[in-house]
């Protein structure tokens, strides 16, 4: 497939399908069909990206014969059987976090995808930030000397824009597998280990009337390494301000202080007027918004800034055969089982052992 164009089919047309529409189209990659709930849905967007074909019936476009591949960036509780029948149908595929909504559908998507010889790319954004790559080869290099102590900060006001995410019946979690599971994964590349030991603590600390079926809009977990390491995580929904993600790294020879959200970009503006479009039709479009009257940081571009743009490209370059996965499907089990070693942290009260 080196020497042919590529054509991959998204599933969801929310945020993060269009971010990734925005990221194929960035590097001529060609978009052949979307699918979505609803078929006004599904047009819309494939009229807004220029693509000729859409669906309401996610399964025509995964055994449509004309698309090559797959990108997979629907609510959690549908991961599971969108990546199987992928995999039944031989299709590459891209999938977005978590890999599914528990360890034991994480495991079966695993396995099969390695029978079956898929390519397929866990789509953890964190791995494709600029600001991260660079902390990544620095730590490589040994800038910091042994890194000693890391800290992560995934923070914002909760995900209005997605009702979904509120219900952990159809998440698996609340804030910890939505925003938890970026850090847990960077955490582990960053160092360079493996989380050995896990200890949280998770609550409902203000969205009580939106947090449904056990559902945490805050968690912070304290995360011991095999090489002796130790790392911090803060996770909420419940903190104004918009999304602030930020990395620390602290090595016995150097420190790091990393922001992919609010000095990422290089903007810090003010205005009394506020500018675009207005916060509630923002806020109903994508996640972490903020007024934009007063202080903000706007991203000059923040498909590139946020990494999806080079997640993407990196998918197609795999299923051309010129590159291979650097987030993997096993990555993204990793992640979850870590995240499930909060949560029963956090509902034992006591450290869990990771296996």
């Amino acid at each position: 497939m080196a020497n042919k164009g590529v054509k991959v089919g998204i599933i969801g047309t929310g945020f993060m399908g269009k971010a990734h529409a925005e990221g194929y189209q960035m590097f001529n990659i060609e978009i052949g069909m979307f699918a979505s709930r609803t078929a006004e849905k599904a047009k819309a967007t494939a009229e807004q990206f220029g693509v000729e074909r859409w669906t309401d019936q996610w399964l025509e476009l995964i055994h449509d014969p004309d698309i090559d591949c797959v990108d997979i960036t629907v609510p959690n509780y549908l991961h599971y059987a969108m990546a199987m029948a992928c995999i039944e149908a031989n299709k590459p595929f891209l999938i977005e976090k978590p890999l599914a909504c528990n360890t034991k559908e994480a495991e079966e998507i695993v396995r099969k995808a390695k029978e079956k010889g898929i390519v397929a790319v866990y789509a953890e954004n964190m791995r494709f930030k600029p600001a991260l790559m660079r902390t990544k080869e620095l730590v490589d290099q040994g800038a910091f000397g042994k890194v000693l102590m890391l800290r992560s900060n995934e923070i914002h006001n909760g995900p209005f824009h997605s009702p979904w995410f509120w219900d952990a019946n159809l998440t698996g979690g609340g804030a910890a597998i939505d925003m938890g599971i970026h850090g847990v994964n960077t955490l582990e590349w960053i160092m360079g280990s493996k989380i050995k030991r896990v200890y949280a603590e998770t609550e409902v600390l203000k969205w009580k009337d939106y947090c449904k079926n056990g559902a945490e809009d805050t968690a912070i977990a304290v995360l011991r390494f095999e090489n002796g390491g130790l790392a911090e995580v803060v996770i909420s929904w419940a903190i104004s301000g918009g999304m602030d993600v930020r990395l620390e790294v602290f090595g016995d020879q150097g420190t790091a202080y990393v922001s992919t959200t609010h000095e990422a970009g290089g903007l810090r503006i003010f205005s009394n007027n506020g500018y675009g479009k207005s916060y509630e039709e923002e806020a109903s479009l994508k996640p972490h918004v903020v007024p934009t009257k007063g202080w903000s940081f706007p991203a000059p571009k923040d498909v590139i800034q946020q990494g999806h743009a080079f997640e993407v490209k990196h998918f197609i370059d795999c299923v051309r055969g010129i590159d291979t996965p650097s987030s993997t499907l096993e990555d993204g089990l990793r992640a979850l089982a870590v995240v499930e070693a909060m949560y029963e942290s956090a509902r034992t009260g006591r450290a869990v052992e990771m296996k």
